[in-house]
């Protein structure tokens, strides 16, 4: 029978396509991973790769249980990670994954709340797009998502839980020339640049409410960094879908506006997103319960 062992040296090996590479990543010398193969292909009684001068590939039954391969080791190391979380081993660390579009929302209600609460417990923090989001889950880079749901929904695997509805507004500088208008449509707006934070999955509902009515493929800009928006906000006759809460101090002081334009789906559902078997952490449940408070009291 294959090893758990032997499984991680397969795909070290498929993965950087190259032994020398692979004994690297795998901190074992070139010779025992040669051995490891060689025991494994006399196991399975079928050659796994072919060599060349450049390297390993993999063959055509390789192809096919790589995946596999991948999956089992997955499914181990989620054994024991909630072993760990049996043992109350794991309750000191939280990794997260948080959306663009809600990073400010979800971070700066939370995040010091949290660490004045759990100041042992170490976490760690870190953007993406939802397809980014979405590998780093699937590899266990994170413990979770928090992110709008309406990118996500096509995973099956997902476990996911709404915690509340965040309202999108259409925001723009002031002396925007649709800023006297009433009812503004999407059409009308398409006449400008549209900036954002993010750029929303398939599934979202705002995506093609967006295309259809305007037939903008992508938006001019695309830059998670907020403080970037709004300065082009303030230059340009760009407008920016985002909540309210991004651009609080600029829309107080009256420097940015909020466009009379509204559409159902002008709305994010923020929740967790989990994979669907895997145990939740004492760390995360700290901080789920934390973020729901602040957004939903």
């Amino acid at each position: 029978m294959a090893s758990l062992k032997q499984l991680r040296h397969l795909t070290a090996i498929a993965e950087q396509g190259n032994m020398h590479k692979a004994a690297e990543v795998l901190h074992i010398t070139q010779p025992a991973l040669t051995r490891s193969l060689s025991t494994l292909e006399r196991l399975l009684n079928v050659r796994l790769f072919d060599r060349h001068s450049g390297g390993m590939r993999p063959t055509i039954f390789c192809l096919e249980i790589i995946e596999k391969c991948q999956q089992v080791l997955l499914d181990v190391e989620d054994i024991q990670r909630a072993a760990r979380i049996y043992q109350n081993i794991e309750a000191g660390e939280l990794h997260i994954g948080v959306g663009r579009g809600v990073r400010e929302l979800v971070l700066r209600t939370s995040l010091p709340e949290f660490v004045f609460q759990h100041p042992n417990i170490s976490i760690t923090v870190g953007e993406g797009t939802h397809e980014e989001l979405d590998e780093r889950l699937k590899q266990r880079n994170v413990d979770l998502l928090i992110t709008g749901l309406g990118s996500h929904w096509e995973v099956n695997e997902y476990r996911r839980e709404l915690i509340t509805n965040v309202s999108l507004s259409v925001l723009t500088r002031k002396g925007h020339p649709l800023q006297s208008q009433k009812n503004i449509s999407f059409s009308q707006l398409a006449k400008y640049p549209l900036i954002t934070s993010t750029l929303v999955g398939p599934t979202h509902r705002l995506r093609d409410t967006v295309q259809n009515a305007t037939g903008l493929s992508k938006p001019h800009i695309a830059c998670s960094d907020f403080p970037t928006l709004i300065a082009v906000l303030l230059c340009s006759d760009s407008w920016l879908i985002s909540s309210e809460y991004n651009c609080a101090p600029e829309l107080q002081q009256g420097t940015l506006v909020k466009l009379d334009a509204t559409h159902p789906s002008l709305n994010t559902e923020l929740g967790i997103i989990e994979m669907n078997k895997r145990s939740r952490s004492p760390a995360a449940q700290k901080f789920i319960d934390i973020l729901t408070n602040k957004l939903t009291s």
